[in-house]
């Protein structure tokens, strides 16, 4: 594992989640509800047109690492803490959706897709914290490849080539969220005839 020397720390502010507290009264008793305010996202569907593969994100989540570390019944291994993911980022920028979203995919994978397709926004975590996902869909081949990725700042992030084929037979059993596997089923029912890929 490349990140060493983890350790919990305390702090009061945070440039990307607020914890909030709210009481309501709800048949006639006062309750309360904690939750987290987050930033929204945006996640891209990238397929490489040449290599009739899907490219998508690999790398390591503090929060996952964390809760594997604690989850008694989880095989401790190498792995822990990494996910395959979309490529993804945070609406943190005066900066039209579209255009955040091309951004990550050029900082984490390398590729300037020259048109994206929207295909729905989704809201996740009700419970701890409601963030908006707007999820797009693009197509690439080499000569969109314009730089290395890897991302940003302290991101470390390696891509992964899927063929479409092997999708579920590759991600059976790798960590994985569940918008990766609405993203494959999408796509072969909205793009796998059409593409004529098999």
């Amino acid at each position: 594992m490349a990140f060493k020397n983890l350790k919990e720390l305390s702090f009061e502010k945070s440039n990307y989640i607020k914890p909030k507290r709210f009481a309501y009264e709800s048949n006639g008793r006062l309750c309360t509800w904690d939750f987290i305010e987050s930033k929204d996202s945006v996640s891209v569907l990238l397929y490489h047109k040449e290599l009739e593969s899907f490219i998508f994100v690999r790398q390591f989540r503090i929060p996952l690492w964390y809760h594997q570390m604690h989850d008694k019944d989880y095989v401790k291994d190498d792995n822990m803490g990494y996910t395959i993911e979309l490529c993804s980022g945070l609406v943190d920028k005066k900066l039209s959706l579209e255009e955040i979203a091309k951004e990550e995919c050029i900082e984490e994978l390398g590729y300037a897709p020259k048109n994206l397709e929207k295909i729905g926004d989704f809201y996740t975590g009700f419970g701890s914290g409601v963030s908006k996902q707007s999820f797009y869909f693009a197509e690439v081949d080499e000569k969109d490849k314009i730089s290395s990725g890897g991302g940003v700042d302290d991101e470390e992030i390696e891509a992964v080539y899927v063929k479409v084929q092997d999708f579920e037979k590759k991600c059976k059993n790798i960590i994985r969220t569940p918008l990766l596997d609405f993203a494959y089923m999408w796509f072969l029912k909205e793009k796998w005839g059409k593409l004529k890929i098999i």
